[in-house]
C-alpha cells in the first residue's frame, strides 16, 4: 500500500538540502526504487519534506543511503518523528 511521508528539520538551509539531493537524493543520478514522489519546501523555520512511496518497505529501505547523506550535508535530527499515513488513492498527473 502507498504511504505518504511527512518530516520537518529545523534550521536546514536550500544549500544542505540540495547537497543531500547530490548526494543520495533525486539529483543523485541513481534511481530510488519505489519513490513515486517527492517535494520540499524551505523556509525560515527551515525544511519539510512530503514523499509518496510505493509502500513503508520500500520507503525504509532507501534509509541506509539516505542516512550518512544526511549527516554529510549536516542535517541536525529531525524535528520530530516522521508521520507515515497510508493513503486511499495516489494519482499522478499528465
Amino acid at each position: 500500500m502507498a504511504v505518504l511521508m511527512e518530516i520537518e528539520y529545523s534550521g536546514v538551509t536550500a544549500e544542505q538540502y540540495d547537497l543531500l539531493q547530490r548526494r543520495a537524493g533525486t539529483r543523485s543520478g541513481r534511481a530510488i526504487p519505489g519513490l513515486i514522489s517527492h517535494a520540499a519546501v524551505i523556509s525560515e523555520d527551515g525544511l519539510r519534506v512530503v514523499d509518496v512511496w510505493e509502500s513503508a518497505a520500500a520507503m525504509e529501505a532507501f534509509l541506509p543511503a539516505l542516512r550518512p547523506a544526511l549527516a554529510e550535508a549536516g542535517f541536525p535530527d529531525p524535528a520530530g518523528p516522521p508521520r507515515v499515513s497510508p493513503l486511499h488513492h495516489v494519482h499522478v498527473g499528465a
